[in-house]
């Protein structure tokens, strides 16, 4: 029964997706053609797959064993679909934090960022869906998320303006007064050491 009933909503994809190449202009039935209605049913299942996934059996903490500085992971890469075009938007993540007893395993970080990209998105959104779900599961003391992306919905498309980032951030905790800790967030992901411009 499971399996007819993934065919039969595999089939309703792939007609909506031969009618609105149809509607468009095109032929869905020529050659070429043929196969990129299941291609395309495919394709959105697995960008979107994040909404499958439970974020809160991500979370794999250890013991910090005293440490209250800030931990810093950079460069974390992700590609997402805004939601008003469905068109992708990609960047980087870097996320800062000051342990509250616990630390995350360091593989968690990049997987918690790919859930949350992989569903329609707006970049803010994005940004506080990530900073929400760190609070909620590892309660840090303080904490920062910084995300830099750029738009092809702005590049490919209406104003055409290549090369533009756009830059969200949420800061939390202690590192909303603690202006060191910020500091230090910051040299970090540009790859400045702490005492050098």
């Amino acid at each position: 029964m499971g399996k007819l009933s993934n065919y039969r909503s595999d089939n309703k994809g792939t007609k909506l997706v031969a009618q609105l190449i149809d509607f468009l202009g095109e032929n869905s039935k020529r050659d070429g053609l043929l196969e990129t209605p299941s291609r395309v049913l495919r394709m959105y299942r697995e960008l979107l797959s994040g909404y499958k996934e439970k974020i809160g059996d991500i979370y794999k903490t250890f013991n910090s064993k005293g440490y209250k500085g800030i931990v810093t992971l950079t460069n974390i890469d992700f590609y997402s679909l805004c939601e008003h075009h469905m068109i992708p938007f990609f960047g980087k993540v870097h996320i800062g934090y000051v342990p509250n007893g616990k630390v995350l395993g360091l593989s968690k970080f990049a997987r918690i960022v790919e859930v949350f990209s992989k569903r329609l998105q707006t970049q803010e959104n994005l940004t506080k869906q990530i900073a929400d779900s760190f609070t909620k599961y590892l309660g840090p003391v303080g904490l920062i998320v910084h995300v830099e992306a750029e738009h092809l919905c702005m590049s490919m498309r209406g104003v055409k303006s290549k090369g533009v980032i756009t830059k969200t951030t949420d800061v939390r905790g202690v590192l909303v007064k603690q202006k060191e800790l910020l500091d230090q967030f910051y040299k970090d992901i540009n790859g400045h050491k702490p005492g050098v411009t």
